[in-house]
């Protein structure tokens, strides 16, 4: 069970890292800076990233358990 989470860990940790490089720059442009810095701009932009992050993981781990990668 340990392998699992640490898979899993590693997978979320590298994905929201990929997915943030990509969609930095053009989510701060499309919202504004006053609205980036005051506004709930950030904490939209952090919740959604992480759920996308969640669900890439997922798909992942079915991806390898259905191949046959013994993760548990």
């Amino acid at each position: 069970m340990i392998k699992f989470w640490l898979i899993a860990i590693f997978i979320i940790i590298i994905s929201t890292y990929i997915l943030w490089k990509l969609t930095m720059k053009s989510q701060r442009e499309e919202t504004g800076e006053r609205i980036w810095r005051f506004g709930n701009g950030r904490s939209v932009y952090w919740r959604i990233l992480t759920l996308c992050s969640f669900g890439i993981t997922v798909v992942i781990m079915l991806i390898m358990h259905w191949i046959g990668i013994p993760i548990l």
